[in-house]
């Protein structure tokens, strides 16, 4: 890669910054159990029970880590999930699946739960080796008192890649320092490339509407990493491919966001995170 200037200066760190996404650019389809996709079946096994939300009260540590306000009371009934995306590694080798595992499951309890950081669905993910699944089970109905804003409509991917640039509030101080930048300042420099809204794997998180914080793994301390983004609408900006529909899966997170999924780069299976932005 060329050496990336600003302002045609030549700034060090700069080319380490870039991150290459995979914008998804789902589209509406009729996709299987063994293709990925949002909102269609999942090659879920028969043999094991379907999910519940994990965000309950009195609340599961071990659950969730995004410090849940409240929860559904475990004396009664708790809603099961529903599925909201499918990859393969066979489409998708740029997540990060564990040894053994070649399938990305992505549920939501669809309904509105509080955080510290936003309102949105609980968030579960399931990392498993397609291999070991035989009989597929038949999924539940969604639970009736359901948000239709978080019940997805089935999607196909016609996936593209895209360099991207994150936020002043992601630059090392090195950056900074050599764009000249103070240490108070919070806007992005003149001219700096925006970060749009659409659904992708990897890249960056624009940071429009909430603040970068608390996004240490539990585990081990290591800086969590935006994995996965789902997006409420997806912008026809950035890399010049066509988009079908504006919201082909039909969801919408808080104020039209974006749900960003955030994993730890030491070890997939640490507790992630959720940011509505």
């Amino acid at each position: 890669m060329r050496q990336l200037t600003y302002g045609g200066v030549p700034i060090p760190g700069l080319n380490d910054l870039v991150r290459t996404a995979i914008r998804l650019h789902p589209a509406p389809g009729e996709p299987r159990h063994d293709e990925s996709h949002f909102g269609g079946p999942l090659l879920w096994p028969s043999d094991e029970p379907w999910p519940e939300c994990p965000v309950t009260w009195p609340p599961d540590p071990d659950a969730s880590d995004d410090a849940w306000a409240g929860g559904h009371p475990l004396d009664g009934p708790v809603p099961v999930m529903v599925s909201a995306a499918q990859f393969f590694r066979d489409d998708f080798p740029e997540l990060p699946f564990p040894e053994g595992t070649d399938v990305l499951q992505i549920l939501f309890c669809p309904m509105q739960h509080n955080s510290p950081h936003h309102q949105g669905p609980a968030v579960r993910l399931v990392w498993r080796d397609s291999g070991e699944v035989e009989d597929i089970a038949d999924p539940p109905p969604a639970p009736e008192e359901a948000d239709v804003d978080l019940l997805p409509a089935p999607c196909v991917f016609e996936p593209c890649s895209i360099d991207e640039l994150p936020r002043l509030c992601d630059f090392p101080p090195e950056t900074r320092a050599a764009l000249g930048i103070p240490e108070d300042a919070h806007d992005d420099p003149e001219g700096w490339p925006e970060l749009d809204q659409y659904s992708k794997i990897g890249g960056w998180t624009p940071w429009y509407t909430t603040d970068r914080h608390e996004l240490g793994c539990r585990e081990c301390g290591a800086e969590l990493r935006q994995t996965i983004a789902l997006a409420t609408e997806e912008d026809e900006v950035g890399c010049g491919c066509d988009v079908a529909e504006a919201q082909p899966a039909g969801w919408s997170f808080a104020r039209q966001d974006v749900l960003h999924i955030f994993t730890c780069p030491t070890d997939v299976t640490h507790p992630f995170k959720v940011r509505i932005d």
